[in-house]
Protein backbone atom coordinates (compact mmCIF):
# COMPACT_ATOMS: atom_id res chain seq x y z
CA UNK A 1 0.00 0.00 0.00
CA UNK A 2 1.48 3.61 -1.10
CA UNK A 3 1.08 6.05 1.77
CA UNK A 4 2.15 9.61 1.01
CA UNK A 5 3.51 11.37 4.10
CA UNK A 6 2.97 14.77 4.18
CA UNK A 7 5.60 16.68 6.41
CA UNK A 8 4.18 18.68 8.90
CA UNK A 9 5.14 22.49 9.43
CA UNK A 10 8.05 23.00 12.63
CA UNK A 11 6.48 24.45 15.23
CA UNK A 12 8.20 26.97 16.88
CA UNK A 13 7.95 27.91 20.17
CA UNK A 14 7.40 31.38 21.53
CA UNK A 15 10.17 31.03 23.58
CA UNK A 16 12.85 30.71 20.94
CA UNK A 17 11.18 33.20 18.30
CA UNK A 18 12.70 36.05 17.17
CA UNK A 19 10.16 38.43 15.95
CA UNK A 20 10.15 39.27 12.24
CA UNK A 21 9.43 43.09 12.46
CA UNK A 22 8.93 45.01 15.70
CA UNK A 23 5.36 46.30 17.16
CA UNK A 24 4.06 49.51 14.72
CA UNK A 25 4.28 51.69 18.51
CA UNK A 26 7.58 50.46 18.62
CA UNK A 27 11.02 52.46 17.22
CA UNK A 28 11.85 50.41 13.79
CA UNK A 29 15.67 50.65 14.72
CA UNK A 30 15.56 48.75 18.00
CA UNK A 31 15.73 44.87 18.18
CA UNK A 32 13.08 43.05 19.94
CA UNK A 33 12.66 39.02 20.70
CA UNK A 34 9.82 37.28 21.67
CA UNK A 35 11.11 35.35 24.88
CA UNK A 36 7.42 34.15 26.41
CA UNK A 37 4.08 34.04 25.12
CA UNK A 38 3.32 37.14 26.85
CA UNK A 39 6.50 39.30 26.92
CA UNK A 40 8.43 41.46 24.02
CA UNK A 41 11.69 41.66 25.18
CA UNK A 42 13.35 45.04 24.28
CA UNK A 43 17.11 45.22 23.93
CA UNK A 44 19.57 46.94 25.99
CA UNK A 45 21.04 50.38 24.82
CA UNK A 46 23.15 52.18 26.87
CA UNK A 47 22.20 52.03 30.72
CA UNK A 48 20.19 49.66 32.64
CA UNK A 49 18.90 48.03 36.48
CA UNK A 50 19.89 45.16 37.47
CA UNK A 51 18.35 43.92 40.72
CA UNK A 52 19.68 40.77 42.67
CA UNK A 53 18.08 38.96 45.45
CA UNK A 54 19.35 38.99 49.12
CA UNK A 55 22.49 41.12 47.32
CA UNK A 56 20.91 44.28 46.22
CA UNK A 57 20.13 46.71 43.58
CA UNK A 58 22.91 48.28 40.70
CA UNK A 59 23.02 50.82 37.86
CA UNK A 60 24.95 49.32 35.02
CA UNK A 61 26.12 51.67 32.22
CA UNK A 62 28.08 50.55 29.08
CA UNK A 63 29.22 54.12 27.71
CA UNK A 64 32.77 54.59 27.92
CA UNK A 65 31.91 57.92 29.05
CA UNK A 66 29.64 58.97 31.81
CA UNK A 67 28.29 62.07 33.30
CA UNK A 68 27.72 62.26 37.15
CA UNK A 69 24.97 65.44 38.62
CA UNK A 70 21.65 65.98 40.62
CA UNK A 71 19.22 64.00 39.90
CA UNK A 72 16.24 66.56 38.97
CA UNK A 73 13.74 67.05 36.50
CA UNK A 74 15.42 67.95 32.92
CA UNK A 75 18.64 67.01 33.46
CA UNK A 76 20.07 64.11 31.80
CA UNK A 77 22.78 62.98 33.23
CA UNK A 78 23.70 59.40 33.07
CA UNK A 79 24.60 58.91 36.95
CA UNK A 80 21.95 60.84 38.68
CA UNK A 81 22.84 61.82 42.90
CA UNK A 82 20.40 62.98 45.07
CA UNK A 83 23.34 65.42 46.12
CA UNK A 84 23.60 69.47 46.65
CA UNK A 85 25.86 69.11 43.51
CA UNK A 86 25.34 70.58 39.66
CA UNK A 87 23.79 69.53 37.38
CA UNK A 88 26.43 68.11 35.00
CA UNK A 89 28.84 67.88 37.99
CA UNK A 90 31.55 65.50 36.65
CA UNK A 91 32.12 63.04 34.04
CA UNK A 92 34.40 59.31 33.99
CA UNK A 93 36.08 58.54 30.65
CA UNK A 94 37.35 55.09 30.37
CA UNK A 95 40.05 54.65 27.93
CA UNK A 96 39.78 51.95 26.14
CA UNK A 97 42.90 50.86 25.33
CA UNK A 98 44.37 50.86 28.89
CA UNK A 99 40.97 50.23 30.27
CA UNK A 100 41.82 53.08 32.50
CA UNK A 101 39.67 56.11 34.45
CA UNK A 102 39.94 59.44 33.79
CA UNK A 103 38.20 61.72 35.93
CA UNK A 104 36.84 65.03 34.49
CA UNK A 105 35.88 67.77 36.62
CA UNK A 106 33.08 69.82 35.23
CA UNK A 107 32.39 71.43 39.06
CA UNK A 108 34.26 71.63 42.33
CA UNK A 109 35.79 67.94 42.47
CA UNK A 110 38.07 66.40 45.20
CA UNK A 111 40.47 63.17 44.46
CA UNK A 112 41.22 61.76 47.96
CA UNK A 113 40.25 65.09 49.72
CA UNK A 114 42.63 67.27 46.93
CA UNK A 115 41.21 69.25 44.88
CA UNK A 116 41.61 68.94 40.93
CA UNK A 117 41.08 71.36 37.74
CA UNK A 118 41.67 69.22 35.22
CA UNK A 119 41.07 65.45 34.11
CA UNK A 120 42.73 63.21 36.54
CA UNK A 121 43.77 59.37 36.05
CA UNK A 122 41.65 57.42 39.16
CA UNK A 123 42.84 54.47 40.84
CA UNK A 124 41.44 51.69 42.86
CA UNK A 125 39.82 52.82 46.12
CA UNK A 126 39.76 56.34 45.31
CA UNK A 127 37.71 58.68 47.14
CA UNK A 128 35.86 60.74 44.74
CA UNK A 129 34.46 63.75 46.42
CA UNK A 130 31.69 66.04 44.23
CA UNK A 131 29.98 69.00 46.70
CA UNK A 132 28.38 66.67 49.21
CA UNK A 133 28.39 63.67 47.23
CA UNK A 134 31.06 61.03 47.88
CA UNK A 135 32.05 57.66 46.16
CA UNK A 136 34.24 55.51 46.26
CA UNK A 137 35.68 53.87 43.09
CA UNK A 138 37.55 50.26 42.63
CA UNK A 139 38.54 47.38 40.07
CA UNK A 140 37.56 45.02 41.75
CA UNK A 141 39.22 42.12 38.69
CA UNK A 142 42.84 42.87 37.66
CA UNK A 143 41.87 41.37 34.14
CA UNK A 144 38.85 43.63 33.58
CA UNK A 145 38.42 46.92 32.57
CA UNK A 146 35.47 47.14 34.37
CA UNK A 147 34.93 49.36 37.25
CA UNK A 148 32.37 49.78 39.94
CA UNK A 149 31.49 53.40 42.14
CA UNK A 150 30.50 52.70 45.30
CA UNK A 151 27.83 55.16 47.31
CA UNK A 152 29.72 56.69 50.60
CA UNK A 153 27.53 58.10 53.50
CA UNK A 154 24.12 59.47 52.48
CA UNK A 155 24.90 59.81 49.06
CA UNK A 156 21.88 58.52 47.26
CA UNK A 157 21.43 57.76 43.34
CA UNK A 158 17.77 58.60 41.72
CA UNK A 159 16.23 55.44 41.68
CA UNK A 160 18.00 54.22 44.84
CA UNK A 161 20.39 51.47 44.29
CA UNK A 162 23.30 50.08 46.15
CA UNK A 163 26.15 51.05 44.02
CA UNK A 164 27.04 51.91 40.23
CA UNK A 165 29.06 49.18 37.25
CA UNK A 166 30.65 50.81 34.61
CA UNK A 167 31.10 48.38 32.73
CA UNK A 168 33.43 47.79 29.78
CA UNK A 169 33.77 44.41 27.80
CA UNK A 170 32.59 42.17 30.93
CA UNK A 171 30.67 42.08 34.38
CA UNK A 172 31.61 39.39 36.81
CA UNK A 173 29.03 37.83 39.40
CA UNK A 174 29.63 35.37 41.82
CA UNK A 175 31.02 34.47 45.49
CA UNK A 176 34.78 35.80 44.57
CA UNK A 177 35.83 39.02 46.76
CA UNK A 178 37.47 40.13 43.03
CA UNK A 179 33.90 39.65 41.03
CA UNK A 180 32.41 42.78 40.31
CA UNK A 181 29.33 41.80 42.58
CA UNK A 182 29.66 39.36 45.21
CA UNK A 183 27.04 37.09 46.94
CA UNK A 184 27.57 35.16 49.28
CA UNK A 185 26.01 31.74 48.57
CA UNK A 186 27.29 28.13 46.74
CA UNK A 187 29.72 29.04 44.31
CA UNK A 188 28.58 29.91 40.71
CA UNK A 189 29.59 32.48 39.03
CA UNK A 190 27.63 34.55 36.15
CA UNK A 191 29.28 36.67 33.41
CA UNK A 192 27.85 39.67 31.91
CA UNK A 193 29.65 40.77 28.66
CA UNK A 194 29.10 42.70 24.88
CA UNK A 195 28.98 40.84 22.02
CA UNK A 196 28.49 42.13 18.48
CA UNK A 197 26.26 44.89 20.08
CA UNK A 198 24.45 42.87 22.06
CA UNK A 199 24.25 42.35 26.30
CA UNK A 200 25.10 38.27 26.68
CA UNK A 201 25.67 36.12 29.41
CA UNK A 202 27.43 33.40 29.82
CA UNK A 203 26.91 30.85 33.74
CA UNK A 204 28.70 27.93 34.64
CA UNK A 205 25.44 26.22 36.32
CA UNK A 206 22.20 26.03 34.29
CA UNK A 207 19.86 28.37 34.83
CA UNK A 208 16.57 29.53 33.75
CA UNK A 209 16.59 32.23 31.71
CA UNK A 210 13.32 34.15 30.66
CA UNK A 211 11.22 30.65 31.52
CA UNK A 212 13.31 29.07 29.27
CA UNK A 213 15.15 26.32 31.74
CA UNK A 214 18.79 24.60 31.07
CA UNK A 215 20.75 27.64 29.63
CA UNK A 216 24.14 28.64 30.02
CA UNK A 217 24.64 31.22 27.52
CA UNK A 218 22.07 33.91 26.05
CA UNK A 219 21.21 37.56 25.71
CA UNK A 220 19.94 39.77 27.60
CA UNK A 221 17.17 41.96 27.73
CA UNK A 222 15.02 44.55 29.33
CA UNK A 223 12.84 42.74 31.30
CA UNK A 224 15.27 39.79 31.59
CA UNK A 225 15.54 37.34 34.49
CA UNK A 226 18.03 34.72 35.60
CA UNK A 227 16.91 31.95 38.06
CA UNK A 228 18.86 29.14 39.98
CA UNK A 229 18.56 27.44 43.21
CA UNK A 230 21.67 29.53 43.62
CA UNK A 231 20.92 32.88 42.64
CA UNK A 232 18.22 35.18 41.06
CA UNK A 233 18.77 38.78 39.12
CA UNK A 234 16.63 40.86 36.77
CA UNK A 235 17.11 43.39 34.04
CA UNK A 236 15.35 46.17 34.37
CA UNK A 237 15.27 49.25 31.74
CA UNK A 238 15.87 53.15 33.70
CA UNK A 239 12.95 54.57 31.72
Amino acid sequence: MNTTWKKRPRTVSNSTRVLTAPPKNLSSNSRYFFRTNKKIMKAVSDRFLMWIDAVGGYLICLNDQVVLGQARPGTQVDIPLVADIAGRHARIIRQKEEGDYVLEPLADVAIQNQPIQSPTMLHHGDLITLGSAQLQFTKPHPLSPSARLDLISSTRTNPFVDGILLMGESLIIGNNMANHVVYHGEEHQIVLFQQDGQLCCRSDYPVELDGVVEQTTGELFYSSQIRSDRISLSLEDTR
